[in-house]
Order: C-alpha cells, then structure tokens, then sequence
C-alpha cells in the first residue's frame, strides 16, 4: 500500500501538472471507485491546489474536495494520449486542457471521495506525520500512559496520519525500538530518537521517488527507488547492516513485522 512518502511524491508531481486546471466530466467505469458513484457524472470545477492529509490525496476544488485513497493498488497517472491502457481502469478524469487523469485499481479497493467539509472527514484522523504539529511533545503526549506496542500504535491512524509498515518497521530500526515494546515504557531520550527517525525515514523515501516493491507508481510511470535502501523492511534472515544480525520477521496484529535483535533489543 503506498504510504505517505509515496503519496507526498504523487502530490508534488499532481500538483504541477493539476493545479488551475478545470475538470470538464468525470466517468466511472466501476461504481463503487467514486463516491458518488454516477457512472457519468457532469463536473465542472477549477482545481485550486493539490494536497495531502497521511495517505490521501487532495484535490482543492472551488466549491468541493475530491480525496483519493490509493489503498492496496491505486495508481494515478495524468496523460494526454488518447490510447491510454483500459485495464483496470476505473475513473476517468477529463481536463478542459485535454489531458486524462486517470485512476487505476487492479483490487478496487481504492476509493475516491466527493465531499464539502475537510474537517468533518478528518475529525478521527491524528496529525500529519510531516506537519508541524507532529512535533515531539505531541508523540509524548500521545504516548502517556498507553500500554498499547509501539508498533500497533503507530500503525493507528487516528494517532499520527501517513504512517505504514514499511516505515514504522524502518523508523523503529533506526530509534533502536523493538516493535513489541509498550508505548508507555518509551523514555523520554527514546521518544526524541522516534521522532526524529520517523521524520529522517520518511524524507529520505520522498527523495528517493518512494518505495516500489509491487504497485507503486509516479504519475507519469516511473518507480521509485527507496526499496534498495531498506535497513529492515523486506529482509528476513539476511544480514543487519549495522551489525550483521540476522534480521526477523514476526507477525504482530496479523502485520508483518521486520527487525533487527541485536540493534532493536526487547526492553
């Protein structure tokens, strides 16, 4: 599933290409893609700007929001030829300058949202992972008392938005976090070195264009290249970089989870 690197990458290239744009019609080609779910549906609304709350994407419109959860396997490519690849094509997007943006989804679990309040739809989701808010009193707050793993937390939404497996495992690796460790027993020195290796883990993916590992693509095609510099993610029983342990992979709340033993000990 493309988490917030990947998507933040989507937004910048989206957002050079979409914003002042006017979507002139919008056709459904599986229903349950777009909600609503009009198999043709006139639209004609300006794009104001291109945006990101954790995984979902924004596109300011100048009466709407249209939101896209890529999920699974959702892929946003922008063209202007007219002989683009029908398969697994869902929603079409057409652009007053010619141009398609068109929504893949080979699993159709991806959703696209039509909605007027941003705050109402948001109101169960924490800050965003790269925000300002996202400081390191608002992660010790969170953390007080809470008896939950750290692995399990984090992957809750509801907490901090954007984060995913592939960078919490890798986050974790780099604080020296087991997975398994209770929220509450996180020092104050551990949750400072959490903070900052959640920040250093996810822009170091959005400068490498994201992690492809099977679905994810740029708007125009490409992969991205952060999957040949995981530390953990991806590698059981192949060797720490750091100290030549071998890695493991356990399962926690039915999501697998890869560490290090020796740099990532159980406390």
């Amino acid at each position: 599933m493309p988490e917030l690197p990947e998507v933040e990458v989507i937004v910048r290239e989206l957002s050079s290409r979409l914003s002042g744009e006017k979507i002139i019609n919008v056709r459904t080609l599986w229903k349950k893609s777009f909600v609503p779910n009009n198999q043709e549906m006139p639209f004609e609304h300006n794009i104001l700007s291109v945006t990101r709350k954790g995984k979902f994407i924004i596109l300011n419109m100048d009466v709407c929001y249209i939101l896209v959860h890529l999920r699974m396997t959702g892929q946003l490519i922008v063209t202007n030829s007219h002989n683009y690849d029908m398969r697994h094509l869902r929603v079409i997007f057409e652009l007053e300058s010619g141009d398609k943006l068109l929504f893949y989804d080979a699993r159709k679990f991806g959703r696209i949202y039509l909605i007027d309040n941003l705050g109402k739809f948001f109101s169960n989701f924490g800050v965003d992972a790269l925000s300002t808010e996202f400081d390191i009193s608002y992660l010790k707050d969170i953390f007080n008392k809470r008896k939950a793993r750290i692995k399990s937390f984090l992957m809750d939404q509801r907490y901090i938005a954007g984060l995913g497996n592939i960078y919490i495992d890798e986050s974790l690796f780099r604080a020296g976090v087991h997975p398994s460790t209770a929220v509450h027993k996180l020092s104050y020195k551990k949750i400072v070195q959490l903070h900052g290796a959640i920040r250093e883990t996810l822009e170091h993916a959005i400068m490498n264009m994201g992690t492809t590992i099977s679905n994810y693509m740029t708007t125009g095609g490409g992969f991205g290249n952060n999957q040949y510099y995981l530390r953990v993610y991806g590698r059981e029983n192949e060797s720490c970089y750091t100290c030549g342990t071998k890695i493991m992979k356990i399962r926690l709340n039915n999501r697998g989870t890869h560490f290090c033993p020796k740099c990532q000990p159980v406390k």
